[in-house]
């Protein structure tokens, strides 16, 4: 005998939206401009040594917008800016819109990958995304196993979009989670110039 879903799973479930609903509409701050759990936010500081990094750097994800195979690993010959986002998530949007000026500034001395974490989300949809707003760089949906490795390593916002997480990543290895929220191209470069 199956049973459906209590109440108690319900009010788990607004619960939940309601934060997510809440995070995508607000302005993409966190307040304090960090990470949470004590990660790194923006001083440079590697959030590990250059060793195994787990699934996420590892797994081989499909480029939406080329058909292209790649891994992060395989990409590391000039720093990366890896984001988690979602298509309907409008401040991922803000700062995918701020990645063009970003990339117009660097040219491709730096790459950026987005990583869509959302389950509901296919490889189409993450394509039209990028298509309609005239995004250029790698977008791949982020497979459930290389998603929890990410929140393992840094924190379990880096599953939640609104906040606008981001990773740096150096040629050397090292990663460093970005602060939270909106972060601006002179930010970026900053954070670049670093490795």
């Amino acid at each position: 005998m199956t049973i459906g879903p209590t109440r108690r799973d319900f009010i788990r479930l607004a619960g939940v939206s309601s934060i997510g609903f809440a995070g995508c509409l607000g302005g993409g701050e966190t307040g304090d401009g960090g990470a949470e759990g004590g990660q790194p936010t923006d001083d440079g500081t590697p959030d590990g040594p250059a060793g195994d990094k787990g699934a996420w750097f590892t797994t081989e994800l499909t480029d939406v917008r080329t058909g292209e195979a790649f891994t992060i690993e395989g990409l590391l010959d000039r720093p990366i800016l890896l984001e988690t986002f979602a298509v309907w998530c409008s401040n991922c949007l803000r700062q995918q819109r701020e990645m063009v000026t970003f990339h117009e500034a660097v040219g491709d001395d730096v790459l950026t990958v987005a990583l869509d974490i959302d389950p509901n989300e296919d490889a189409e949809k993450v394509r039209d995304h990028a298509e309609r707003h005239g995004f250029d760089w790698r977008y791949a949906v982020s497979p459930e196993p290389v998603t929890k490795s990410l929140t393992e390593a840094f924190g379990s916002s880096m599953a939640s979009a609104p906040v606008v997480p981001m990773l740096r990543l150096c040629p050397d290895g090292s990663v460093t989670r970005l602060k939270d929220g909106h972060k601006t191209t002179e930010f970026l470069r900053e954070r670049v110039q670093e490795c």
